[in-house]
């Protein structure tokens, strides 16, 4: 990663191609070309040398401040190397066509028909929730559905097989069953019964019905023109098709552009043995302008997407009373689905002599010092890529206990001294992960007495509120199940509750997001960022991480998950029975999908005090699979950090369209405010500013899992570390825990 840019260069003599008469090329014609080249000079191939370079920018005395001034920056986009061209695939859509929609965008007569016998409107007035419904019964059984013409009429044309059109038009016939009214008798048929065609009924059907009419009218773009039709607006775009095989990226039929096609309403076609696309409509220039110009963005997306993530690996140096000279590895947890080994890197070693003591605080400044800088470097050139990243991008810090999966170590080695450690852990191939579980020994009720009396750190996040004492738990789900129509895939279901204003006792539906668990989704690619702070002394670290999150495709949410997401509510406690001190489950379980595994989420939330933006949420996880159902089976506390400006900043880039670009200024400032609010300065006090919130956050969740030495020897004696825990904030939940081991000091 370095500062690799695509140099974008529009040809503007079209002679240049000699673009036959047979490709329509006249006067009035919109060509762009695109030059890509490769700087192998500048080019990154290792996190290492990534590493050195943030090193060498954040040190040397020439180098650029940390935060850049309050100009934009131009919106640039990184070229493309050979490094970037990975063999994974990268595409920019899931909804791929299937054989049906094929026939059906090349004009091929369809395969079947259904005639309802009642006008769609009439069956499903919302033109929204109706073209879901034949939308998912087509990706269901593979064929495509169409009305013929206004909703109006009852007839619906089916494209696939025989075999899918028949059993398409058997579930569009239970459909109907299912969906049937009892019919209206003549006096309730009277006309003094219904209202005026002013009521908002009548407004509603007109708009639902214009509505109708329009979505048809846009859809006619998505498929093939006329063969041999003439256009007065004709657009050409030189498509880098070495580099990036567009195909793959958009879907064989540029599936991913269906939005382009019908919000500007343009033909968009690509011919793959000139890497041509071109652009045809009949209404404006401008609209043909706009839609190159969006075709060039997808380039700045994928390159986003395909960059290779940051990663790095800092040691945060200990306090002096804390110091070790020497780090020793133990046995930690096996690490996600496949259980991978781990290791817990923790100190040993000698305590620091008296006359060491202030060679060893200057060190420990200047390297905090460094690591501080190396951070907000990093953070700002992540930034710089990411404005065109289109999906829901989250930016969080965990808190958990970092364990090793692959790193440098000399062999048959012990112990390696503190400083080498520190830096073997920067090389590439270092591999590791924030495990989940705060290894909390006191009781819940001890936990959140300890958090009632943080109130010089915290605040209730609520303004209502006068003290923490009153903050009010937010309970969420994860249910992990088979999918219904292919048993062999898992789909996670995340549910949270709010509290119901005119009932304070009660709680209700406030968000439900539909996963697909296991192999990662097409757009969920590497995170962004993901940067570790290692602390050593009692195994508790903690990772700033801009992560790339997916929910499941609506087409892909059959009615049985449907009604799986409707059956889900709150189920209020007995009396005097507390859930989050008991883990009581408030859920219901519905029966009609097989549930693999439940996690109920007890969430206290907790705003800063000296800058109210950030928000500590310590958060307790409980499983259900044992004897009693309402009764936990195993337990863990979480916590993340985070600044509610960031989701707001982020929350942008989940409304973008295909080719668009999020307006926020891609600088640390926006995202790291100085304690007064201000978001200008260009020598990074707001990055400085979240070090030392994370360094009071950490001395708090390091009160929060102390406990009696004699607690410490006997999990040493144990020694087995954690089993089947849960890295990086993923709910894999595992058996009951014991406490991490800790070095023995001398």
């Amino acid at each position: 990663m370095g500062d690799d840019y695509l140099r974008v260069r529009e040809k503007e003599n079209a002679k240049e191609w000699q673009m036959t008469e047979d490709a329509g090329v006249h006067k009035g014609n919109v060509f762009n070309y695109f030059n890509l080249y490769v700087d192998d000079d500048q080019a990154s191939d290792s996190a290492a040398e990534d590493s050195a370079r943030l090193q060498s920018k954040a040190s040397a005395p020439s180098a650029r401040p940390l935060v850049p001034s309050r100009t934009p920056l131009p919106r640039v986009t990184p070229r493309i190397t050979s490094a970037f061209v990975k063999k994974r695939p990268i595409t920019l859509t899931v909804r791929r066509d299937n054989a049906a929609k094929v026939a059906w965008r090349h004009n091929q007569q369809p395969t079947s028909s259904c005639d309802l016998g009642v006008a769609l409107k009439l069956i499903e007035p919302n033109v929204a929730k109706l073209q879901h419904i034949l939308e998912e019964i087509g990706v269901r059984l593979g064929s495509f559905i169409q009305p013929q013409g206004s909703l109006n009429k009852s007839l619906l044309l089916v494209w696939g097989s025989p075999e899918q059109a028949q059993l398409t038009v058997e579930e569009l016939e239970r459909w109907r069953q299912r969906t049937r009214r009892p019919p209206i008798s003549n006096e309730e048929n009277r006309p003094e019964k219904f209202a005026k065609i002013t009521s908002e009924l009548g407004v509603s059907y007109a708009h639902d019905e214009k509505d109708a009419k329009r979505n048809a009218m846009r859809q006619r773009y998505q498929k093939q023109p006329e063969s041999g039709r003439r256009f007065q607006f004709n657009g050409y775009f030189m498509w880098p098709n070495n580099e990036i095989k567009a195909l793959e990226l958009f879907g064989p039929n540029c599936e991913a552009l269906d939005p382009l096609r019908m919000d500007h309403k343009a033909y968009i076609s690509f011919d793959p043995a000139r890497s041509l696309f071109t652009v045809h409509t009949d209404n404006d220039e401008d609209k043909v302008n706009q839609v190159i110009q969006r075709i060039e963005n997808t380039i700045r997306e994928y390159v986003a997407r395909d960059h290779r993530p940051l990663v790095l690996f800092l040691v945060d140096p200990p306090s002096l009373d804390e110091h070790r000279t020497l780090v020793q590895t133990t046995p930690g947890p096996l690490l996600g689905p496949n259980r991978t080994p781990s290791r817990i890197p923790l100190l040993t070693g000698s305590k620091l002599q008296s006359r060491s003591v202030a060679d060893c605080e200057r060190g420990n400044k200047s390297w905090r010092s460094k690591n501080g800088a190396i951070m907000g470097t990093a953070v700002h050139r992540v930034l710089e890529r990411i404005p065109n990243y289109r999906g829901h991008l989250r930016m969080r810090v965990n808190i958990g206990s970092f364990a090793l999966v692959r790193y440098k170590w000399t062999s048959g080695a012990p112990t390696v001294a503190l400083e080498k450690f520190a830096t073997d852990v920067q090389q590439t191939g270092t591999k590791g992960a924030i495990i989940r579980d705060l290894h909390l020994q006191h009781t819940p009720a001890d936990i959140l007495e300890a958090c009632n009396h943080a109130d010089d750190l915290f605040q209730p996040i609520e303004s209502g509120m006068k003290s923490l004492r009153s903050v009010r738990p937010h309970y969420g789900a994860l249910y992990y199940l088979r999918h219904p129509e292919k048993i062999e895939d898992m789909v996670q279901l995340e549910i949270d509750l709010k509290a119901n204003d005119a009932d304070p006792g009660n709680f209700e539906g406030a968000k439900a997001i539909w996963k697909k668990r296991g192999k990662p989704d097409v757009l969920a690619q590497a995170p962004p960022m993901e940067m570790y702070s290692i602390r050593l002394h009692n195994g508790l670290s903690w990772q700033l991480k801009i992560s790339a999150e997916t929910s499941l495709d609506p087409n892909r949410i059959t009615p049985q998950m449907q009604d799986f997401t409707k059956s889900v509510a709150y189920r209020r406690p007995p009396p005097n029975v507390n859930p989050a001190l008991s883990g009581y489950k408030v859920f219901t379980t519905p029966p009609n999908l097989r549930i693999v595994g439940m996690e109920q989420k007890t969430t206290f939330r907790y705003s800063l005090k000296v800058q109210p933006q950030f928000v500590f949420e310590l958060t307790r996880y409980d499983e259900y699979n044992g004897d009693d159902p309402c009764l936990p089976s195993s337990t863990q506390w979480a916590a993340i950090f985070y600044d509610r400006e960031w989701d707001e900043n982020l929350g942008e880039n989940t409304k973008l369209g295909v080719g668009e670009a999020a307006s926020w200024t891609p600088q640390v400032n926006p995202f790291f405010r100085h304690g007064n609010g201000s978001a200008t300065g260009t020598s990074g006090e707001g990055f400085t500013d979240f070090l030392l919130h994370m360094e009071s956050v950490m001395s708090f969740v390091d009160r929060l899992q102390s406990t009696r030495q004699e607690s410490r020897e006997t999990s040493n004696k144990v020694g087995g570390g954690l089993q089947g825990a849960s890295p990086d904030n993923e709910h894999d939940t595992g058996q009951p825990v014991v406490r991490l081991p800790r070095a023995a000091s001398k």
